[in-house]
């Protein structure tokens, strides 16, 4: 199960002088058009320059990342000995446990991995939907997308992005190269909302193109059927992925406008309603939790790792203060 934390680094020496380093390179990648620049603007990178997305998870693979993998190496960490058998190289003999035994002993060691986080945004419609002088649920998911996007990539990780509503409408494979990060941050900029929520056909796709687990990260206001929802998870589950889950909402969404009268109408069909917000807000607040439980329960009976964010709060404060939560447990 993956574990994420937040913590200050010190940006004078070890890796967060490298980390530093990738900001100071990405900003100067961005600032000759930073107005034009949507998400992950030189604000933003300083924000969260601080933070350190931390992924207990064991990989497959043997690039620079900071994940223990499975397989064993004559470098790196070490994890054990096992007797010297012909055929193993002179080298990875240990001499020391020779003189201290007189057996020949080969010292193993784990690979240092990389991790493949794939990013998954909700685009259908009802993402469109935004408080009055606020953003859009789709504009705040971007935002986290993004920022988490420079998080995994900064710290030796690759990062993947999907898009989709009722099916998925676009895949960008894991990388983690700055010039990747830019490929990310262009798609999401350029992507709209549209489509009916469907998110189960959305995650089946996205299922059978993923050739390598990893930590999936699925940002959405969740308004689909739970039980097809989870049931779909349960396959990325049972195949060795980390799931974390983003549950999008406005503050309209949770506690409804403060209004004698309002017009609700459906963001991906012609149904609406006029209703009372003060007349029906205790029903309405009392079938949104029960809503808000099911999910909540389901993730946990699952071992995924759930969080509530609105979009009335900074994205980057809703990340910190889960970061932090998760670096405490």
């Amino acid at each position: 199960m993956a574990g994420f934390g937040a913590r200050r680094q010190n940006s004078e020496s070890g890796p967060g002088r490298d980390a530093s380093a990738m900001m100071s390179s990405v900003i100067g990648e961005y600032t000759s058009d930073t107005q034009q620049r949507k998400y992950l603007q030189t604000s933003d990178l300083r924000r969260l320059r601080n933070f350190q997305f931390a992924a207990k998870l064991i990989v497959e693979g043997s690039f620079q990342g900071k994940h223990r993998s499975p397989y064993y190496d004559y470098s790196a960490e070490f994890a054990d000995y096992r007797p010297y058998t012909p055929g193993d190289e002179i080298r990875a003999i240990d001499w020391r446990a020779y003189a201290r035994t007189d057996r020949f002993y080969i010292k193993l060691s784990r690979k240092e991995t990389d991790m493949n986080c794939y990013l998954l945004v909700d685009k259908s419609n009802s993402m469109a939907y935004k408080d009055s002088g606020g953003v859009s649920k789709l504009e705040y998911a971007s935002y986290m997308a993004a920022g988490l996007a420079y998080l995994i990539i900064r710290q030796g990780d690759k990062a993947s992005l999907s898009l989709g509503d009722d099916a998925l409408r676009a895949y960008i494979p894991a990388g983690g190269s700055q010039r990747h990060l830019q490929r990310i941050l262009i798609a999401l900029e350029q992507n709209t909302p549209g489509g009916e929520t469907g998110l189960p056909a959305t995650l089946a796709t996205l299922f059978g193109v993923l050739k390598r687990k990893g930590l999936l990260i699925v940002i959405s206001d969740f308004l689909d059927e739970p039980e097809r929802v989870f049931s779909t998870l349960n396959m990325f589950a049972h195949k060795g992925f980390s799931v974390l889950l983003f549950q999008v909402l406005t503050d309209g969404e949770m506690f409804l406008p403060d209004a004698d009268n309002a017009l609700f109408q459906d963001m991906e069909s012609p149904a609406f309603a006029v209703a009372d917000p003060n007349a029906i807000r205790v029903a309405y607040q009392a079938e949104l939790q029960a809503f808000l439980n099911e999910i909540s329960t389901s993730a946990k009976a699952r071992r995924m790792q759930y969080q509530l964010a609105l979009t009335s709060a900074p994205y980057y404060e809703a990340l910190e203060a889960f970061l932090t939560a998760r670096g405490r447990m």
